[in-house]
């Protein structure tokens, strides 16, 4: 009997210790991987250094000279996250590119296009130039675009109708013009953070605001564009957060008895002369309203 149970517990040591010696430790992609230094070109992020570990692994991006591009997500500054779920737990790819605030000179990457399970984009406040490519449209699990505060430019395309998933895009402070396209009425998903805030947009309002039905947030401060705020808008049951500043073309508002809005700012519009919030659940004072127009 102690000689069955000794063979026994042999073989579960042994057993033990092949299955820990040939456990792999999960990695990205090397697709991804080599995705990566052609969107640090194009963003121009110059001398990364991609053989100091596995970006996944670290959960930040070197330089030559040893410094973060990327910090860790517990710093709460930029981050690169990764799912590894994949090739049971061998296998990462990124799913989150967050790259804000680092001064980058160059432009939008169409790379981001090969980080196929890319799901969120966010290159806020930097200097990048050009217009959004058109390859991001083909990133089935892409959610949110983040742009603000950049140096684009340009018309909006009429491809963003093709990010059929697209809940977040915010374009805000930047130099994009001409009209919003008629297509991104298309984006029935858009939830939060529509924002074409501080460009040089022209044309109106438009009125298929009405299709995102899901809107929680909806931002159009020196747009560019003009009024009337179309009738459409009381279809934003969900809307929680309108800010609209410094348009001209507005003369009344919309009845909004909507109660889910908390938050609305109605700022520099001259020619308002009729604004109704009956029913809904706006609380606290209305700021600067001695020194306002005669409304009725």
């Amino acid at each position: 009997m102690l000689i069955v149970f000794s063979v026994l517990l042999f073989f579960i040591i042994i057993t033990s210790f092949l299955a820990s010696s040939t456990s792999v430790s999960p990695s990205l992609h090397s697709d991804e991987l080599n995705a990566l230094e052609k969107i640090a070109t194009t963003l121009g992020i110059k001398g990364l250094n991609l053989s100091y570990g596995d970006p996944c692994s670290l959960g930040t991006l070197k330089m030559m000279q040893d410094v973060d591009v990327i910090s860790n997500p517990d710093t709460g500054n930029s981050t690169i996250r990764c799912d590894c779920s994949f090739n049971k737990s061998t296998t990462c790819h990124i799913t989150s590119i967050d790259l804000k605030t680092l001064g980058l000179p160059g432009k939008l990457p169409p790379e981001l296009a090969n980080l196929r399970y890319l799901q969120s984009i966010d290159l806020c406040r930097n200097y990048l130039t050009g217009s959004i490519p058109m390859e991001w449209a083909s990133l089935p699990y892409l959610t949110s675009i983040s742009l603000c505060a950049n140096n684009l430019s340009g018309p909006l395309p009429t491809g963003l109708q093709n990010f059929k998933n697209l809940t977040v895009l915010g374009v805000e402070a930047n130099q994009f013009s001409g009209p919003i396209p008629e297509e991104l009425g298309n984006l029935t998903k858009l939830i939060r953070l529509y924002r074409v805030s501080d460009n040089n947009f022209n044309g109106t309002i438009p009125k298929y605001i009405g299709n995102w039905s899901r809107l929680q947030r909806l931002g159009l401060l020196a747009s560019g564009l003009k009024g009337p705020i179309p009738d459409a808008v009381t279809r934003l049951e969900n809307l929680i957060d309108m800010s609209i500043s410094d348009t001209t073309g507005i003369n009344s508002f919309p009845n909004m008895s909507s109660k889910a809005i908390r938050k609305l700012i109605l700022r520099n519009l001259p020619e308002l002369k009729t604004l109704d919030l009956s029913f809904n659940s706006l609380t606290g004072e209305v700021r600067g309203i001695q020194s306002a127009p005669k409304y009725t």
